[in-house]
């Protein structure tokens, strides 16, 4: 009896040590320190939008939103006139980039273009007036000419009036270009594997600083930025929990390895 126990701890010793040292490569990137920036808009209210990265990217909100329900928490809707937010001057990232955001338009197609998510200098996820779709210019080594022209490989949802979420991606490495409709690649290609240009400037969220009027009227919430091209698992993931439950809720012990572990010592 007493071999018996002790053949079954060191196989269970085995098997937990697999579970703890073999990270699972497809969730791998999806974590705090590939932030650069992440803006929940839980607030409910005033003109203040914290990031919750590292970054302390703090963004301001501007003209006069209202703060209604969101997908996860509360949401920010613009009124496509005037209202948009503004995150402080920082430089991008380069060598790869996700960009993430959860849109529900107010009209059947787009109201203008652009506005999204722009650092203009570095990237847009450019939604494209008079239609559902998105694209996804990004300048590197030059802007507007990549992955081609600014409309290559637009794509969109059958009804923008229901939430969805909007990622893109790009990795200097290999060259993969993604835009991703509510988790799924909808739109990829292979471009040149020059990093993106680094801008220093503020970015905006629901403007487009290239011409007077480019406002949004939708309702938008959860936007991230990662330094890092995420996988479609991770995106689908970001989805299904959304990022305050996936990267900054606190996981109570009880059931996880660790209490497992002890538990397994204590009975033998």
């Amino acid at each position: 009896m007493k071999f018996m126990r002790q053949l079954t701890f060191i196989g269970l010793s085995l098997l937990l040590s697999v579970c703890l040292f073999a990270v699972p490569p497809a969730f791998a990137q999806l974590e705090l320190k590939t932030l650069t920036g992440l803006w929940l808009f839980d607030e409910g209210s005033g003109n203040l939008a914290a990031d919750s990265s590292d970054s302390a990217l703090d963004a301001t909100i501007e003209g006069s939103p209202a703060w209604v329900d969101g997908v996860f928490g509360s949401g920010l809707e613009l009124d496509g006139v005037d209202a948009y937010v503004e995150v402080p001057s920082h430089v991008n990232p380069t060598d790869a980039i996700t960009v993430s955001l959860w849109v529900k338009s107010m009209t059947d197609t787009w109201n203008q273009h652009g506005w999204m998510v722009e650092k203009r200098n570095a990237y847009i996820i450019h939604p494209n007036a008079n239609t559902k779709n998105v694209s996804w210019p990004i300048c590197n080594n030059g802007c507007w000419n990549k992955p081609g022209g600014w409309r290559d490989g637009e794509v969109g949802p059958n009804d923008i009036t229901e939430w969805h979420l909007y990622t893109t991606t790009f990795d200097s490495a290999t060259g993969e270009w993604n835009i991703y409709i509510d988790g799924i690649s909808e739109s990829s290609m292979t471009i040149n594997k020059d990093p993106i240009d680094a801008d220093d400037g503020p970015l905006f969220i629901g403007r487009d600083t290239c011409c007077d009027g480019r406002f949004g009227n939708a309702v938008i919430d959860e936007v991230a930025i990662f330094n890092v091209a995420l996988s479609a698992d991770e995106i689908q993931m970001m989805m299904d929990k959304g990022l305050s439950a996936l990267l900054l809720t606190p996981v109570e012990p009880e059931g996880k390895l660790s209490t497992t572990w002890a538990n397994v010592k204590e009975q033998y």
